[in-house]
């Protein structure tokens, strides 16, 4: 925006009766400006001026100066901060990280893109892009200094920046480092201060970075809400559990001592929050009553005792009525006196900073967990020429496939091979030749940053084996095995199965399974607008086929959908 020349217009002197006002628009603008900070800023002997000026393209902006030194702008209604506001105060907005040669083109009027944007590794149980909604007002800095080298606007939300798999634009850049804005005063462009990295690629002591196993007690699991993480989950679907709510408790009952209402608040909360984060057969909407009984009642702690009416909330709809006010769910009556969620808000701060460590995670001890015969689905990605000497070594041949977690080891081998790991930062590799290639920089990466490059450098594929032992590699991603309930003539209904083939399921063999397990006439068809056959099973057989589905096949749950179309029981 000020890369080109800009016009002064005016420079006038704001009155002491107008510093009150602009004190308290900063405030609005910035609510993490302490007192002490505005006090500091603002102070008595400072010169705060308003300077109206107009850019190359006529667009009329106002801003403000304290000392000759601008401060802050004004474009459009929309209060935006200078990097020399930001170096004083850096922690006043969120942030991304970039690459020292990335100014170049931010410079040059381009905006930031997200694959320039570096994001802490998912160790650090950092959010990946902060807790942002779109158009909020952000900074870039580079991996290496804290301190501000552009502010814009965010063009989208924490969660659409993660749908966006590492593409399109991340912040919309107003006003850079160096550019005309920063020589309003006619004077030379201040030197960029170091700040010192972001925490997350800071190296702590010794001690901090390889705690000692087993150092963390087991009590900490209800302050572990306090740690910070990103986890992407598949659904699956619930099974329709009445019950009466308000007098299910935890089954853990053993050596439970009693609590206070502060304590089983904590539970309670403790459970809802995990089962939003952690259950991965969740499909929306739920009804609250099986939201309870099968997702939170589960994460109850050891040695703790669930009773919804111990706590100071009475009653489980009360609770969740809670809970929508806050804005982590919405809560919907479908029909009278039945309720729903019917959606959950994954940008939700709360939502974000929850975690669990995953060997306290609830693990369903059923016939899923037992080793045996089973339909195993393993995503994977295709060896491609462009990757293929990252993976010689190990053996693997072009249109070989290969696991994320082998990608991750052959990746670890040849760059320790050829000594790419940075010696004074364990945590970033120096990506040369074929990795530069591979990563489009020859800057200084992290770990995952390198093997998320690598894995999107091949195409995706997935490898099924089923229970009776055929294997099938597909191309894409996985696609769930659909079952929908349609209306025919005479108001007759049918159920329709699709994608079984996908997961090696003998489509004649099955059908027969369900004309004499329901006594309903079945048919095969391939419509038009599929890739795959298409089962049709007279009446609404959902149930049926689930558990045929679960039970013989052993169909992981999180690859069927439809449960929701399953006759209600009256």
């Amino acid at each position: 925006m000020f890369k080109k020349p800009i016009k002064i217009k005016t420079n006038t002197q704001v009155k002491v009766s107008e510093r009150k006002h602009f004190r308290e628009t900063l405030k609005t603008a910035f609510p993490k400006l302490t007192e002490a900070d505005l006090d500091d800023l603002l102070a008595k002997k400072n010169t705060l001026n308003h300077v109206k000026i107009v850019t190359h393209d006529d667009t009329i902006v106002q801003v403000y100066t304290i000392q000759k030194q601008p401060m802050l702008f004004d474009v459009r209604g929309q209060i935006l901060p200078t990097v020399y506001f930001l170096w004083k105060f850096p922690d006043v907005l969120e942030s991304f990280a970039t690459h020292d040669n990335v100014l170049t083109y931010l410079r040059s009027g381009a905006d930031l893109m997200l694959p320039g944007v570096v994001t802490p590794p998912s160790h650090t149980n950092i959010p990946k892009y902060g807790n942002i909604q779109a158009n909020d007002v952000v900074y870039v800095h580079f991996t290496t200094n804290r301190a501000a080298v552009a502010v814009g606007l965010a063009c989208h939300s924490s969660g659409g920046l993660m749908l966006a798999n590492g593409k399109g634009k991340c912040v919309n850049i107003y006003h850079c480092y160096g550019d005309f804005l920063c020589n309003l005063d006619t004077t030379e462009t201040i030197k960029l201060p170091n700040l010192g990295p972001p925490k997350w690629m800071q190296m702590n002591d010794y001690e901090t970075d390889f705690p000692m196993l087993g150092s963390t007690s087991s009590s900490t699991r209800l302050e572990s809400c306090s740690q910070k993480n990103v986890i992407d989950e598949k659904s699956g679907t619930d099974m329709i559990v009445p019950e009466d709510l308000d007098t299910i408790e935890c089954e853990n009952t053993e050596d439970v001592k009693e609590m206070t209402t502060e304590g089983m608040d904590e539970v309670v909360t403790y459970c809802f929050l995990g089962a939003l984060k952690y259950s991965k057969n969740i499909t929306l909407p739920v009804l609250t009553s099986n939201f309870y009984k099968l997702h939170m009642l589960p994460l109850c702690p050891p040695n703790k005792n669930m009773d919804i009416k111990k706590s100071s909330f009475k009653r489980l709809k009360m609770f969740l009525e809670k809970m929508d006010q806050e804005g982590l769910i919405t809560v919907r009556e479908i029909k009278k006196g039945v309720e729903a969620i019917v959606h959950i808000n994954k940008d939700h701060p709360r939502y974000a900073a929850f975690y669990i460590d995953p060997k306290d995670r609830y693990k369903k001890d059923d016939k899923e967990n037992v080793d045996g015969s089973k339909t195993d689905v393993t995503e994977s990605y295709i060896v491609n020429s462009k990757v293929l000497p990252l993976f010689v070594a190990d053996g693997y041949k072009k249109e070989d496939t290969v696991s994320v977690p082998a990608i991750r080891s052959c990746v670890v081998k040849y760059v320790k091979g050829l000594n790419l790991q940075c010696e004074d930062n364990p945590r970033l590799i120096q990506p040369k030749e074929i990795m530069a290639d591979i990563c489009k920089t020859e800057n200084p990466i992290t770990w995952e940053e390198a093997i998320e490059h690598v894995c999107h450098s091949m195409k995706s594929c997935f490898k099924v084996k089923s229970a009776q032992g055929l294997e099938l590699v597909n191309k894409g991603k996985v696609s769930p095995i659909t079952m929908t309930v349609s209306t025919r003539s005479a108001n007759k209904k049918v159920t329709l199965v699709d994608n079984l083939e996908v997961f090696g399921i003998n489509m004649a063999e099955f059908a027969k399974e369900c004309q004499h397990g329901v006594a309903a006439s079945t048919s095969i068809s391939k419509p038009p607008d599929r890739k795959n056959e298409q089962l049709l099973v007279q009446g609404n057989q959902v149930i049926f086929i689930y558990k045929l589905l679960t039970e013989k096949y052993k169909v992981p749950k999180k690859y069927i959908r439809g449960l929701e179309f399953a006759p209600k029981k009256k």
